[in-house]
């Protein structure tokens, strides 16, 4: 038998990759917080996270629905004192 391995690139939509992260865990979502700290930790201040936040909020296509989310994670970014 012949065996052929083929590598397929996929490019996830937006609408896709927010149904991934909002049908995941909270473990899962956590897991990609953390992800999203280890990238964005080796970045120059030229580019730091702040300035991609900055210009997701100026950003034209960013809804009132969206800056809300945005805002969410924000307020409850504390951990729970319990």
């Amino acid at each position: 038998m012949i065996k052929k391995t083929i590598e397929q690139v996929i490019e996830l939509t937006p609408e896709e990759l927010a149904s991934e992260f909002c049908n995941s865990t909270d473990g899962e979502q956590s897991a990609f917080f953390n992800e999203i700290s280890k990238i964005t930790g080796n970045w120059k201040e030229s580019v730091d996270f702040k300035f991609q936040l900055q210009y997701v909020t100026d950003n034209a296509e960013l809804t009132d629905g969206g800056r809300e989310i945005m805002a969410l994670i924000g307020q409850y970014s504390d951990k729970s004192k319990g």
